[in-house]
């Protein structure tokens, strides 16, 4: 597949050449929440043709934005990664999605469109100041609609697993509207109360509320770049 390019020395453009094709920066998105198998990335990218999905790998492994690795037995699978310079455009991506979040979802979930929890949660983890959970080891559990994923927070890291977890230390119930709204504008805990359905130790509730209200305000306006 030949490459494009827009032919323009400026820093957009460049960036624009190498991830601007369809479906390579959700490829990213993917890799957000940790390595993933070919068949895993397949799975999650429905409507992504095979050869189109093997061509977008194989740029983006080419430009040194992810790395294959070969996991230990018994998996013994081969997966796919963020490099350093791929998880620096992960970072890249989140105020992207943060405008997303608040600009394009006035309308409704459609029938046809796929949604996984751990989309929205890659984005939340990478607002956690990772200072504000040094020490803490906890396992946050969403479901939002009709799909589950978690926050699981270790010493200062977070990271998002798909699906249910065993005994998550909290569970909470929302619609999707309602966290991404969250993900942009900085509630306040009495919002989080009427809001959100929590449940489990008081503790992490605590600090989940800590989280989501104490976190850096989102990007000034477009209107100040005039």
């Amino acid at each position: 597949m030949a490459k494009r390019s827009y032919n323009q020395y400026c820093g957009l453009s460049r960036s624009l050449d190498l991830v601007g094709e369809r479906w390579t920066l959700l490829i990213v998105r993917e890799l957000m929440s940790g390595p993933k198998r070919y068949s895993d990335l397949a799975t999650a990218l429905a409507g992504i043709g095979t050869n189109l999905l093997a061509a977008r790998v194989q740029q983006l492994e080419r430009e040194g934005l992810i790395v294959r690795e070969q996991l230990p037995p018994p998996a013994a699978s081969q997966v796919y990664e963020l490099s350093a310079a791929g998880r620096e455009l992960a970072q890249a991506l989140v105020p992207l999605a943060m405008w997303g979040l608040r600009h394009r979802f006035d309308e409704p979930r459609q029938a046809t469109e796929h949604y996984r929890a751990e989309w929205t949660l890659v984005f939340v983890a990478a607002l956690i100041d990772p200072a504000a959970v040094a020490g803490v080891r906890s396992v946050v559990q969403f479901r939002l609609e009709d799909s589950a994923a978690a926050l699981i927070i270790d010493n200062g890291r977070v990271r998002v697993a798909a699906g249910e977890m065993d005994s998550p230390d909290l569970l909470v119930i929302t619609d999707l509207p309602t966290l991404a709204e969250f993900a942009w504008r900085t509630p306040r805990p009495d919002e989080l109360a009427t809001r959100l359905r929590i449940e489990g130790d008081t503790a992490t509730a605590q600090l989940l509320i800590e989280l989501l209200c104490d976190r850096a305000q989102p990007p000034a306006s477009a209107g100040e770049f005039r």
